[in-house]
């Protein structure tokens, strides 16, 4: 693959939800991004962060409607699959609120 999935498919489905993964939460970003992106997701002014919200809501409903390979590619996880990073960055962003939401 060349370029990245958000580049190839800018209005392809989670293509925010896997590039704002891959800016805060790939080997690549900074130290001090994944604390950022926690700060961001809480600005629900923010229009990425809710459009970011809203596709990671919906892969975690059913993540084999991510691209496959686009997250693993774009954010080198170590949780053995696309659900179990989305689980954890959920868990991580937004606590114990409820996945299913408006």
């Amino acid at each position: 693959m060349t370029g990245f999935y958000w580049e190839r498919y800018p209005d392809g489905l989670f293509a925010t939800l896997i590039g704002v993964a891959a800016t805060y939460c790939s080997p690549d970003a900074d130290a001090d991004d994944y604390d950022r992106l926690k700060r961001l997701a809480k600005r629900e002014d923010n229009q990425q962060m809710r459009v970011f919200k809203a596709e990671l809501r919906r892969a975690l409903a059913d993540p084999s409607q991510l691209p496959a390979g686009e997250l693993d590619e774009a954010v080198e996880y170590d949780d053995g699959s696309d659900e179990k990073f989305l689980r954890r960055l959920w868990h991580d962003l937004y606590g114990n609120e409820p996945i299913a939401g408006s």
